[in-house]
């Protein structure tokens, strides 16, 4: 009977061993910074196209923006302090559109495909 009851708890110990190598050293592959969907916001003299970024990792990222609104580009420059948010707010005003697209595109520092881009199509009229 002991002998039953050794296996059984060297087995416990060697599943819990499995389960801690599978949560805490194999590698989960996720990005570490978060970013929120745009949104755009209606006010009384214009919009706001505002954005939130989360930096979860643990180094500073620089992060460029770019905002097309119809034929005019606005670029910024950020860095977002690791463990921080940061957010994002540009203006769009009435008399800046013409056909209403609103193009907002988010890179990170190092990487050529953006980590979002989402076009609006405001109608101003």
């Amino acid at each position: 009977m002991s002998r039953l009851r050794l296996i059984f708890v060297l087995s416990l110990i060697i599943l819990a061993g499995v389960f801690i190598t599978i949560i805490y050293l194999i590698p989960s592959g996720q990005d570490y910074t978060e970013s929120s969907k745009a949104q755009i916001i209606e006010g009384e003299d214009g919009w706001i196209l505002q954005y939130d970024i989360i930096n979860n990792e643990d180094k500073d990222i620089n992060y460029t923006i770019y905002v097309t609104v119809d034929d005019a580009v606005y670029k910024d420059s950020i860095v977002v302090k690791q463990g921080k948010k940061y957010t994002y707010i540009h203006h769009i005003y009435p008399q800046h559109l013409k056909e209403g697209k609103v193009t907002f595109t988010l890179y990170e520092e190092g990487k050529t495909e953006p980590i979002e881009e989402v076009t609006y199509h405001i109608d101003h009229n």
